[in-house]
C-alpha cells in the first residue's frame, strides 16, 4: 500500500491505523491468500483486483457478522465484489483477515495515544480525557472497548479504569490545527511584548 500510495514513505503510522486505508491493507491480504489458491479457488473478480475497492466500510461490516453461515459476509464478496460463490471457509478466512487488521489498528492506535500520555507522566496523576477523530474510531466494532482493553498493557488497569475517558471528537484535525495555530500567535505576542 505505502509503495504504491501517492505519497510513498510519508504518513506510513497512518496507513497502518486510519479508516481511509485499512480497507485496501485487507484487500492487499485477501489477494495475497488467493494469489495461493488459499482463498476463492485462487479466483478473484475485476472489483477486488483494482485498488481501493474494498472500502473499511466492508470490514465493519464483515467483523460484526456473527450469523452462523456469514451471511453479511457472502453478500460483501459475492454482491458487491462480484466474486464467484465463497465456501463458508473463505468467509471464515475473510472474517479472520479483517478481524486481524482491525486489532492491528487499535494496538497502534493505543500504543500512540499511550506514549503521549507517558512522555507526560503528570498527566497520569488526574483524569485525562483523550479526543478521537476518525472512521475506525466511530464505526469499527468494538474499537472503543478494544482501545480501553489494549490501553490497559500500556498505562495500567487503574488509570485507565478510573481516570482515562475517550470520546469521540469530530474534525480532531482541524482542532488540532486551530490550538496550534492559536498556541503559536500567543507566544508570538508574548514574545513582541517582552521586545
Amino acid at each position: 500500500l505505502n509503495r504504491k500510495s501517492s505519497n510513498p514513505g510519508l504518513q506510513v503510522y497512518e496507513k497502518m491505523i486510519s479508516g481511509l486505508f485499512l480497507g485496501e491493507v485487507a484487500r492487499n491480504a485477501i489477494l495475497a491468500l488467493v494469489d495461493q489458491r488459499l482463498l476463492f479457488a485462487g479466483r478473484s473478480s475485476v472489483i477486488l483486483n483494482k485498488s481501493y475497492t474494498f472500502d473499511t466500510a466492508y470490514m465493519s461490516e464483515i467483523v460484526a457478522d456473527e450469523s452462523p453461515d456469514l451471511d453479511a459476509v457472502r453478500t460483501v464478496l459475492e454482491a458487491t465484489l462480484e466474486l464467484p460463490p465463497t465456501t463458508l471457509v473463505d468467509r471464515q478466512a475473510v472474517r479472520n483477515v479483517c478481524t486481524m487488521i482491525g486489532a492491528r489498528g487499535v494496538r497502534l492506535s493505543a500504543a500512540a495515544m499511550s506514549a503521549v500520555l507517558l512522555n507526560r507522566p503528570e498527566l497520569l496523576a488526574a483524569s485525562v480525557s483523550v479526543g478521537i477523530d476518525g472512521s475506525m474510531y466511530q464505526f469499527y466494532p468494538n474499537f472503543e472497548r478494544d482501545l480501553y482493553c489494549v490501553s490497559r498493557v500500556f498505562l495500567g488497569a487503574d488509570f485507565v479504569d478510573n481516570r482515562l475517558k475517550l470520546h469521540l471528537a469530530k474534525d480532531g484535525s482541524g482542532v488540532g490545527a486551530a490550538i496550534v495555530a492559536m498556541t503559536v500567535e500567543q507566544e508570538r505576542v508574548a514574545a513582541a511584548a517582552a521586545a
